[in-house]
C-alpha cells in the first residue's frame, strides 16, 4: 500500500468523543455522621454499663453480708463450744468430788481401824497386808488429785479449818493448831472437806 493511501486510511479512524454534559455538573457530597444517632447509641451503651456496675456492687454487698453472717455464726459456735466444754468439766468435776468425798470417808475409817488393830501375834501378817492395801488405796486417791492437809503447829485458817475448841498449850503458839481431830482434804486445789482441829490459846488461857 502506498504512503498516500495509508495516511488517508488513518485519517478515517473515528476518535471516541467524550460525552457531552448538559447543565452544570453536580458533585456527590459526603454525608456527615448523624450526631444524634451516635449520641443515642452511646447513651444506651452507657446506661447498660451503669446497670451492670450496679449489679456487681449489689452482688458484692450480698457477698459481704454473707461473709459477715458466716463470721458471726462461727464466733457464736466457738462460744457455744467453750460454754459446753466448761459445763461438761463442771459436771464431771462435781461428780468426781462427790465420789472422792465418799472414798475419803472409807479411807478415814480404814485408817482408824489400822491404828486400833492388833499388830502382834497371829494377826501380824494380816495387819501388814491391810497396811499394804491402805497404802495402795491412798496412792489411787492421790493420783486422782486428792491432797490431805492440817498438821499440828500450823496457823489456824477459818477458810480451811473448823475449830472445835481452844485449849491451853505452852508448846503451841496462840491461834495455831494444837491437835488435828480430822484432817481436811483438797481436790485439785479445791477444799472439799474442812479439817476439824483444836486451836491453841497459848499458855495464858
Amino acid at each position: 500500500m502506498s504512503g498516500s493511501k495509508r495516511k488517508k486510511t488513518e485519517s478515517m479512524k473515528v476518535t471516541p468523543e467524550a460525552p457531552k454534559v448538559s447543565g452544570p455538573v453536580e458533585y456527590a457530597e459526603q454525608s456527615e455522621p448523624d450526631v444524634e444517632a451516635v449520641d443515642a447509641r452511646t447513651g444506651s451503651a452507657s446506661v447498660d454499663n451503669g446497670g451492670a456496675t450496679d449489679e456487681v456492687a449489689a452482688l458484692r454487698r450480698e457477698v459481704e453480708a454473707g461473709k459477715d453472717r458466716y463470721l458471726r455464726l462461727m464466733a457464736e459456735f466457738d462460744n457455744y463450744k467453750r460454754r459446753s466444754s466448761r459445763e461438761y468439766e463442771r459436771v464431771v468435776s462435781a461428780a468426781n468430788e462427790k465420789l472422792i468425798l465418799e472414798m475419803v470417808d472409807v479411807r478415814e475409817n480404814f485408817e482408824r481401824a489400822l491404828k486400833s488393830g492388833d499388830t502382834g501375834g497371829e494377826f501380824a501378817s494380816f495387819y501388814e497386808g491391810m497396811k499394804l492395801i491402805f497404802a495402795k488405796y491412798d496412792e489411787v486417791l492421790t493420783r486422782n488429785g486428792l491432797t490431805p492437809f492440817a498438821v499440828t503447829g500450823e496457823p489456824f485458817d477459818p477458810m480451811i479449818h473448823d475449830a472445835l475448841m481452844k485449849v491451853q498449850n505452852a508448846q503451841i503458839p496462840v491461834d495455831c493448831v494444837a491437835e488435828v481431830f480430822e484432817r481436811g482434804y483438797k481436790l485439785k486445789d479445791k477444799v472439799i472437806k474442812h479439817a476439824r482441829v483444836v486451836v491453841s490459846s497459848g499458855s495464858g488461857g
